[in-house]
């Protein structure tokens, strides 16, 4: 299995790598738990790189089901027990479980400083 530093054409292996996992996102009253739903999740602002028309760095993700992704991009409201604070704090925690899960399974390894994605 080949690698691809963290900005080359193997990124698509972490979106890729979502089917079939569970959401790690897991919005209480809001989650699917349908793992035939998870998308690898891009994170939102500017700080993650995204901005008009463009997506943040994959490495800038996490493991949700369609309907956590869609609380957190804001295309459905979240319910009113919920803050956006702690919307955002669930996708930040989301996220380190799914880079947890991308290292546990060979899908990036840090060599010497450098982030590897597998091809």
């Amino acid at each position: 299995m080949g690698a691809q530093d963290s900005q080359g054409e193997g990124m698509s292996t972490i979106r890729n790598s979502a089917r079939g996992m569970q959401c790690q996102v897991r919005l209480i009253g809001v989650c699917n738990h349908n793992p035939e739903t998870v998308v690898w999740a891009h994170a939102n602002g500017s700080a993650a790189g995204k901005g008009i028309g463009m997506k943040s760095h994959d490495l800038l993700g996490a493991y949700a089901c369609s309907a956590c992704h869609d609380v957190v991009d804001r295309r459905v409201l979240a319910p009113d027990v919920f803050h956006r604070e702690q919307v955002e704090l669930a996708f930040h925690e989301g996220h380190q479980r799914s880079l947890l899960i991308l290292i546990e399974r060979g899908i990036i390894v840090v060599h010497r400083g450098k982030v590897l994605v597998s091809a």
